[in-house]
C-alpha cells in the first residue's frame, strides 16, 4: 500500500512545514519526534548495514544530534538543513531527508533515513523531489550532491534512477564512498525529471532496465520520425 496507514506516532505540535509532497509533510526536527528519531537510529532494520555510523547512538547523542539541525536551521545563513518526514494522513514520523552540508545559493549534500516499515514505498523520491525544491526556492541552490557507500546497491540505482551524475569516489574510515551530483533544472524541467525518476523505479522482465529505458527508447523513435529524411520518405512511399 502506499497510503499512510501506520498509527499516528509523531508529536502533535503545531508547526509549519518547510515544504511538502503529496504523502508527506517535512518539519524542522522538532523536540516532540526527538524520541522517534533515537528509536530510528536504534533500529538494526532501518540502520543496517549502511548507515553504521549513526546506529546505536545514545538518547542524548540524539537529542543534542537534532538539537545542534535545529539551531542550523535557525541561523541566518544556515550550514545545513535537516528535516523529519511526517505522513500527512497519520502523522507517523517516517524518517529524515534533508542537507546535511548546505551552501545557500550553490548546492546541497542530499541524505535520507527510511524507517524499515516504510521501505519501498516511494518515500524516498518524494524526499528528494520536496528537498531539492526547497534547495532551489528558498536557498537559491543550484544543485544537489550526494554521497553514499560503494555497498549500498538500493541508494546506488535510486541516486543512478533520479538523474544523478556519478562525479567520483573515496575512501574514508568507512569504506568506498561514491560521489553523485544532480543539477537542478526550471519548474518544468525538474517535473520531467520527477516523472523520469518514477518511471525509472518500474521494473520488470519484460521493460528491459526499467520503464525509464523503454519510455527512452520510444523518445528516441518519435524523435527520429519527425526527421525531414525520414518525413520525406514515409510521403513518398505511404502518401
Amino acid at each position: 500500500a502506499l497510503g499512510c496507514d501506520e498509527e499516528a506516532e509523531a508529536g502533535g505540535a503545531s508547526e509549519e512545514p518547510l515544504v511538502t509532497s503529496e504523502r508527506f509533510v517535512f518539519f524542522a526536527p522538532h523536540g516532540s519526534r526527538d524520541a522517534d528519531a533515537h528509536a530510528m537510529y536504534a533500529d538494526e532494520q532501518t540502520m543496517l548495514p549502511h548507515l553504521r555510523p549513526m546506529f546505536g547512538m545514545s538518547r542524548d547523542a540524539a537529542s543534542a544530534r537534532r538539537a545542534a539541525q535545529r539551531q542550523s536551521l535557525a541561523a541566518r545563513s544556515p550550514s545545513q538543513c535537516l528535516l523529519d518526514i511526517v505522513c500527512r494522513a497519520s502523522g507517523a514520523f517516517v524518517g529524515t531527508t534533508g542537507f546535511r552540508a548546505l551552501r545557500p545559493g550553490a548546492s546541497g549534500e542530499w541524505g535520507a533515513i527510511v524507517r524499515a516499515r516504510w521501505r519501498r514505498r516511494g518515500v524516498c523520491g518524494e524526499a528528494l523531489d520536496a528537498s531539492a525544491r526547497l534547495l532551489r526556492e528558498r536557498f537559491g541552490g543550484r544543485e544537489v550532491t550526494a554521497v553514499t557507500l560503494a555497498t549500498n546497491a538500493p541508494m546506488l540505482s535510486f541516486l543512478a534512477g533520479s538523474g544523478f551524475e556519478r562525479t567520483g569516489e573515496f575512501e574514508n574510515e568507512w569504506g568506498r564512498q561514491v560521489e553523485w551530483r544532480l543539477a537542478l533544472r526550471g519548474a518544468a524541467a525538474g517535473e520531467a525529471a520527477r516523472v523520469d525518476a518514477g518511471l525509472a523505479r518500474y521494473v520488470g522482465p519484460f521493460l528491459g532496465e526499467n520503464l525509464l529505458h523503454r519510455v527512452v527508447e520510444l523518445r528516441r523513435k518519435i524523435s527520429l520520425s519527425e526527421a525531414p529524411a525520414v518525413r520525406a520518405f514515409l510521403r513518398s512511399h505511404f502518401a
